[in-house]
């Protein structure tokens, strides 16, 4: 189980609420393999899906759409864990 945290994404963020609001996927490229993707860069793909379009990527630019939520923790590897206990090391 998962304390709620505040994050760039608002208040009171937990991973363990009954209602989806929104998923935010990164998969991992450490090759760099899609330089001219404006999704990719990094070292990471980004995504943004909604409950009512699950189909569709919202973020259309990782630098403009992502990113300055994910600079709290640049230092991570732009990674939250604090509020996925699958990621933690405990």
């Amino acid at each position: 189980m998962s304390n709620a945290g505040s994050y760039t994404t608002g208040a009171g963020v937990s991973y363990a609420t009954k209602d989806v609001k929104q998923w935010f996927v990164m998969i991992k490229d450490v090759k760099g393999r899609f330089a001219d993707n404006p999704l990719w860069g990094d070292g990471w793909g980004w995504a943004l899906y909604k409950p009512e379009d699950k189909d569709k990527n919202l973020a259309t630019n990782y630098k403009t759409d992502c990113l300055s939520c994910h600079k709290p923790v640049e230092h991570k590897d732009w990674i939250y864990t604090e509020a996925y206990p699958t990621l933690s090391k405990e």
